[in-house]
């Protein structure tokens, strides 16, 4: 964890979007190397393409969320609900602690700016974690 942290945050320190920034922290692990990894998720950052729809942050946490959660099957089986309903956890953690999941509700409608957004990079790592050590019954409770 203390290195994806690390991983995270030089990278988004070094000028890469939020997006790229968190995914790349996982890249390695999901088999991708950083350039692939970092070229897939630069349209992402600023709010999908600078538009400040959903932030960049949370876009790379839903796909590492499903990469490690869906089965890449196709159908709509009890897989593709859990990654839903992960990826769900994520969002709702996050736009419980920015007010929302969006670029424009989280910056009150101020366009993105470099490095202004290092602690949601930070925090949308935690939130990966978070969402994938909870079980199926629910969050991991204390003295579980």
């Amino acid at each position: 964890m203390e290195d994806k942290l690390k991983t995270a945050g030089q990278a988004y320190r070094k000028g890469f979007t939020c997006s790229q920034a968190v995914f790349c922290a996982y890249a390695k692990d999901m088999g991708i190397d950083e350039t692939t990894a970092c070229r897939m998720m630069e349209g992402f950052g600023g709010g999908f393409g600078g538009m400040r729809d959903v932030c960049g942050a949370l876009t790379a946490a839903t796909a590492i969320i499903s990469f490690y959660t869906s089965d890449g099957t196709p159908g709509t089986g009890a897989k593709r609900q859990q990654t839903y309903d992960k990826v769900c956890r994520a969002a709702e953690l996050f736009q419980k602690e920015y007010g929302g999941v969006t670029c424009r509700e989280i910056l009150h409608g101020e366009s993105p700016k470099a490095f202004q957004c290092g602690m949601k990079v930070k925090d949308a790592v935690l939130i990966i974690n978070q969402v994938l050590e909870e079980t199926a019954a629910g969050p991991k409770r204390k003295g579980r």
